[in-house]
């Protein structure tokens, strides 16, 4: 059964019909999976209610098919998430739901195909959700997702309120704010973190400090904390009140202290402020300089810059770096690679630069997973390369052969670029370096004999599906 809440995450609405809010937040299971926390809600409003018979209740629910799409494997699920109320009864209800994924560190696509359960010619509608899904390190203090919430109470078993377990966590119930939007005159604000590796300061408290920032990420408030340190991973609460806030965009922040002077942000999350009082107001936007003291640009020391600039030619244009070259000022270099990726921002008008974080993961996607005697950083191999420049394929085809003088390859496919291209990837030498042969995409290397180049030396059928 649902429970009447709202959830918190990114809203998927299709035309009218069927509008689910869905949040994806990610959590440390173990040394090597992480897990991701799939919420979804949808008002009762929008489904097919249907008699229980003989009972005076009336029953909705929603059938939502979860497919989970990585380079290696698809999996996937159904999930039933129902709802009853009395026939009498006309106030709408939400329900909510939540399922734990464990994921290793690769990026994912999660697809969900969503019908009304109890319509026979229900449309079935499909949303999809890119995830990146990251690694915990061990080495320093490290924290979850904010996970924002509708409320957060002590876990009590007995206590009617609270019978969906998958919303209990660390002794807590966390019911989960799908919609990241707070509604009302005196909202409160609740957030669940978890802390990792608290061993690492070997100190009995921690400091922190909660930040309140608007859609230009100037400061509204803070809170500061003293946490006592229980164990080497625990749990984080915050909840706060938003009256007198006007109504707009807001990020909350979670900082750890190191000293006096110095603190370090561990996790930043997006949410909404919707009161009715008070109307939204424009933020005052950021100059520049006040936008490249916000990057990280700002502190980058040479070697960083150097990975900085080396990745940057992959998807520069001619001539567009040799200036660099020419600046010998650690600062001067610094805001020339600022200005570098603030011209390839589609939307100024946010505080994040979505062209330089899609390439930054591409990169430390390639590092993780590319890396070969010869390119040891991963992403100056030609796979990273490729990555860097188009970003992440529609669909990647692996073969690997046992057969003698047959090679493993990868067919990488990308529907949105130039009408659809592919880029041909084989490992001559056994290494693990997979070198670009083929593309239909312009300008890079085309050889349309390369399956029977490399893929079948006894001259099979070069038409035959791969598998």
């Amino acid at each position: 059964m649902a429970a009447a809440v709202i959830v918190s995450g990114i809203t998927a609405v299709a035309q009218g019909q069927f509008p689910l809010d869905v949040t994806l937040t990610q959590f440390r299971h173990d040394t090597i999976r992480t897990r991701v926390e799939l919420s979804y809600a949808i008002a009762d409003t929008h489904l097919l209610h249907v008699p229980v018979e003989q009972s005076g209740v009336l029953r909705c629910a929603l059938d939502l098919r979860v497919i989970v799409h990585s380079v290696a494997s698809t999996d996937t699920f159904n999930i039933i998430l129902e709802a009853f109320k009395p026939a009498n009864d006309r106030n709408p209800l939400l329900l909510i739901g939540k399922r734990e994924l464990l994921l290793l560190p690769e990026r994912y696509t999660i697809e969900l195909l969503i019908r009304d359960a109890l319509r026979s010619n229900s449309a079935i509608l499909r949303r999809s959700y890119p995830i990146v899904v990251r690694s915990f390190p061990n080495e320093y203090i490290a924290a979850s997702s904010i996970e924002l919430a509708q409320w957060i109470a002590r876990y009590d078993s007995l206590n009617p309120e609270q019978r969906n377990r998958s919303f209990v966590k660390n002794d807590f119930y966390v019911v989960p704010l799908a919609s990241e939007v707070y509604h009302g005159t005196e909202p409160t604000l609740y957030a669940y973190t978890e802390l990792y590796n608290l061993d690492r300061c070997r100190c009995d408290t921690i400091r922190l400090r909660y930040r309140v920032l608007d859609a230009a990420l100037n400061e509204v408030f803070d809170l500061r904390y003293s946490r006592p340190v229980v164990g080497s991973a625990q749990a984080e609460i915050l909840s706060v009140s938003l009256d007198g806030m006007p109504s707009g965009a807001y990020y909350l922040s979670l900082n750890i202290e190191r000293d006096a002077k110095r603190e370090e942000q561990l996790a930043r999350q997006r949410f909404y402020l919707v009161n009715p009082e008070m109307p939204p107001q424009q933020p005052t936007v950021l100059s520049e300089d006040e936008l490249f003291l916000q990057s990280p640009f700002a502190t980058m020391d040479e070697a960083q810059l150097a990975v900085e600039v080396a990745s940057a030619r992959f998807v520069a244009g001619a001539n567009e770096l040799d200036a660099y070259n020419q600046l010998t000022d650690l600062a001067a270099r610094r805001r020339f690679l600022f200005r570098f990726w603030l011209h390839r921002d589609p939307d100024p008008q946010t505080n994040v630069n979505e062209r330089y974080e899609e390439f930054r993961k591409a990169r430390e996607y390639a590092a993780q997973f590319y890396p070969t005697p010869r390119y040891p950083e991963g992403w100056n191999s030609d796979r990273g390369r490729v990555l860097l420049k188009y970003g992440f394929p529609t669909q990647i085809d692996r073969a690997y052969f046992n057969m003698d003088g047959a090679h493993p390859h990868e067919i990488w496919r990308y529907d949105n670029i130039q009408g659809g291209v592919i880029f041909v990837f084989v490992d001559q030498q056994g290494t693990g370096n997979y070198v670009l042969v083929h593309s239909t995409a312009l300008y890079e290397i085309r050889n349309e004999n390369w399956y029977r180049q490399f893929a079948m030396p006894n001259y099979l059928d070069p038409n035959a599906p791969i598998r």
